[in-house]
């Protein structure tokens, strides 16, 4: 697949555009191999479009959003989403049993 392709390319909660690039898929899925199963990147679409919570990113506030989605009993869906761009693009995306931002006070949910 072209490098310049997108893996994803739709509207999020807020109605801005995510894309999910072949490249960054490429290489976040050797770290996340999750990323190469089809059920759990149609679970990824349903968390940018509609996730149940979404909160700061704790290295950086202001450019990056964190969205979840419950994947199963014990885990959700995370991607991490770059949104100060047009269109936006996702960082990364896995597999994640906890909400990790809720251990840190000064991180406020937006969703």
């Amino acid at each position: 697949m072209d490098n310049n392709k997108n893996i994803i390319d739709i509207e999020d909660y807020r109605g801005k555009r995510i894309i999910f690039t072949y490249k960054k898929w490429k290489q976040k899925s050797i770290t996340h191999p999750e990323l190469c199963n089809k059920i759990f990147l149609k679970n990824l679409k349903e968390t940018i479009r509609k996730p149940e919570e979404v909160w700061q990113d704790y290295s950086d506030k202001k450019c990056k959003r964190c969205y979840y989605k419950k994947y199963s009993v014990n885990s959700y869906v995370k991607v991490i989403i770059w949104t100060y761009s047009n269109p936006c693009h996702v960082i990364t995306a896995f597999e994640t049993n906890q909400i990790k931002e809720v251990q840190y006070p000064k991180l406020k949910p937006l969703l």
